[in-house]
């Protein structure tokens, strides 16, 4: 557990515990349940390393856009006509894979890891 999560759910208990002790909840109730729905979230982390992610082939940037072209139409799906292209060098040949890999095309391109590690 994280140190924000186990002092979330120490301050909960104490909460809780005061109430028991007193005729009448001293605090409000629904504070403390907006506390332990604060909680579940902060416990649900994803793992966003796992995530893949998608990068452009000719200068490796992650810095990518969408245009939707509204009037077209995409003659196999019926959905709006969609153009993904890199910001940096407007290529539209984009590819996905894990972060791991892709910082090791990026090695090897540019000689340097994207993400320090410390």
């Amino acid at each position: 557990m994280k140190k924000k999560q186990i002092k979330l759910a120490a301050e909960i208990k104490r909460r809780e515990d005061y109430n028991l002790l007193c005729p009448f909840p001293y605090y409000d109730t629904e504070i403390i349940n907006d506390l332990k729905v604060r909680e579940k979230m902060i416990s649900k982390q994803t793992d966003y390393n796992n995530v893949p992610v998608t990068y452009c082939k000719t200068c490796l940037s992650l810095h990518l856009k969408e245009v939707t072209f509204e009037g077209k139409k995409n003659p196999i799906t019926g959905e709006d006509h969609k153009v993904t292209y890199c910001v940096p060098c407007g290529n539209t040949e984009t590819d996905s894979t894990h972060i791991t890999e892709w910082e090791d095309f990026y090695k090897d391109k540019y000689g340097e890891r994207f993400i320090n590690g410390k």
